[in-house]
């Protein structure tokens, strides 16, 4: 959900990671959507994607034993750490200029794998798809994949789910890089295929250009715009009454 909190001085946006991905990576129009609440029931992929999920988390659990990492190992950068999957929770807390409004972001979210190897902080993020056929042909994944990998790459970390600034900690490191990896679910989730990629000027500038227009649009100050892509539109009709709402507007 996304919520906006003002007052005299700021106006908070608060966002989860896969709203602000679901909004610039995938469709600028569900912003009013996710600002009101509306969610679709959940679909059969997406009940089979959080099964999955929990499978390669009980085998970590079964099969890895985790060491606690000490505050000296955080702090040395040569060091190689890595948290358990689906432990550690990220927060992005960014404050922006909108117009004449003092704007802080709070994306706030769950990273699959965190961990850093060799000086460089990684992000691993798997993807459970029904459509196996639509990754064929890619080379790079989808812009809201590459949002969500980014957005956890540039956040502050908690292994507690705390909202209190000061009780985040930071990972140094001297690269970043993200690592999205397509599985099979019919295939005991075997990777199908993975995407690799390091953080870049180019990386960097998506990613700055994504939040400052995330914010202006929840607020208001820029106009939508639409893909053009229908075969996203198809995946709209949860809405339902709604829609049309909506597509008065396209």
């Amino acid at each position: 959900m996304i919520k906006i909190e003002e007052n005299e001085k700021l106006t908070l946006i608060r966002s989860t990671v896969s709203d602000f991905c679901d909004s610039m990576g995938y469709c600028e129009h569900k912003i009013p959507f996710h600002i009101e609440g509306v969610k679709p029931p959940p679909s059969v992929e997406t009940i089979q994607g959080i099964v999955a999920h929990e499978a390669e988390e009980e085998y970590e659990k079964a099969n890895f034993e985790f060491v606690p990492i000490t505050e000296d190992e955080l702090s040395d950068v040569s060091a190689d750490v890595e948290f358990p999957r689906e432990n550690i929770f990220t927060r992005l807390l960014l404050p922006m200029k909108a117009e004449s409004k003092n704007v802080v972001l709070l994306i706030h979210g769950r990273a699959d794998k965190v961990f850093r190897n060799q000086g460089t902080l990684y992000v691993q993020d798997d993807k459970f798809p029904t459509n196996l056929k639509k990754y064929d042909d890619r080379f790079e994944p989808f812009d809201d994949q590459k949002l969500q990998a980014l957005t956890y790459l540039h956040s502050r970390f908690t292994d507690d789910g705390s909202f209190n600034p000061d009780e985040w900690f930071e990972i140094p490191h001297d690269n970043k890089s993200w690592i999205i990896q397509i599985k099979d679910k019919q295939n005991n989730n075997k990777p199908f295929k993975i995407f690799k990629g390091i953080h870049n000027e180019n990386s960097e500038k998506f990613f700055k250009s994504s939040l400052q227009r995330f914010a202006l649009l929840t607020l208001g100050m820029e106009e939508r715009k639409h893909h053009d892509i229908a075969a996203k539109c198809k995946d709209v009709v949860y809405f339902g009454d709604q829609i049309t709402r909506m597509h008065q507007n396209l």
